[in-house]
């Protein structure tokens, strides 16, 4: 049974792009060792995540996550006899609070919008520009702007349909349908009808494939990538993160938004108290401006 085949089979779905990516970082980092790698060398691999990559706690869980279930392969199809890493469990910490004052400003949002380019591979400059709208309009988070299909945009409504994830979490958002901003009806259409259609020349199985936002080879997209794509070369200093997006928008609509049911259903948060998280008090206001117009700073 192939890797594919077996992911398929047993896991959700939904899950399996990223099942694959995250197997795939593990493999190419030991090549043909992989498949034999010890409890040592799996550390090892965890240690270089941690060191080169700056990752979120919650992210380097998911590598292990991903290294468990490629044992977990080989295991059941009988090319291991044992699993390295079963009982192997990560405490990394998760500062679960949400850091409200280093978030974007709708300003500095906008202007990304407005302003953004690509040097590489131009044909894509609007798919990306459609992703970023949805980031900053909608506050998708990657997974459901990877999860989006064409028949989930209705742009004579001006509306967009957000399905929830099928593996129901406390965290996971619900669905919803969200309106769609004036600036994104004609980027959308242009890209349905030009960008979208050229993308699919690329796939052999472009009859079938319903997703909205493609790679650049007219497959669906890895959630995990959407970081990158926005970025392109730009150095980390500058670069934009789709996750802090979602947390500015939420906190930017907070502001303005007293009813913080509004405000829930328009994230998805399943819980008020999530939505709460993203809430500054006047105290928290004040002391960010002292902090960070005080003279003597």
């Amino acid at each position: 049974m192939k890797l594919e085949e077996y992911l398929q089979k047993k896991y959700s779905k939904s899950t399996l792009y990223s099942n694959l990516f995250l197997i795939k970082r593990f493999t190419d980092y030991y090549q043909n060792k992989a498949p034999k790698a010890t409890f040592k060398e799996v550390l090892s691999y965890i240690e270089h995540l941690r060191k080169n990559y700056n990752l979120h706690p919650k992210t380097l869980r998911h590598c292990l996550y991903g290294v468990k279930i490629y044992f977990n392969y080989l295991l059941e199809t009988g090319q291991r006899n044992d699993h390295p890493c079963s009982e192997l469990f990560l405490k990394d910490k998760i500062d679960k609070q949400i850091q409200v004052d280093t978030l974007y400003s709708p300003e500095t949002l906008e202007t990304f919008f407005e302003t953004y380019q690509i040097k590489k591979k131009k044909y894509l400059e609007n798919r990306n520009k459609v992703i970023i709208s949805l980031l900053i309009y909608q506050a998708l988070t990657v997974k459901e702007i990877a999860e989006l299909e064409v028949q989930n945009i209705n742009l004579e409504k001006c509306e967009i349909f957000i399905k929830a994830s099928e593996e129901l979490t406390a965290k996971s958002p619900q669905s919803r349908t969200l309106p769609l901003q004036a600036k994104q009806i004609l980027l959308i259409y242009n890209y349905l009808e030009k960008d979208r259609v050229k993308l699919l020349q690329y796939n052999n199985k472009k009859e079938t494939e319903t997703g909205f936002i493609l790679g650049q080879y007219g497959e669906k997209i890895n959630p995990h990538g959407i970081g990158k794509m926005i970025n392109e070369t730009k150095p980390k200093t500058e670069q934009i993160k789709p996750i802090k997006i979602r947390q500015s928008v939420i906190a930017n609509f907070l502001k303005k938004e007293n009813d913080t049911r509004i405000v829930q259903v328009f994230s998805g948060h399943r819980r008020a108290s999530t939505t709460i998280q993203y809430k500054q008090t006047e105290f928290e206001l004040l002391q960010n401006a002292v902090n960070n117009y005080h003279p003597i700073k």
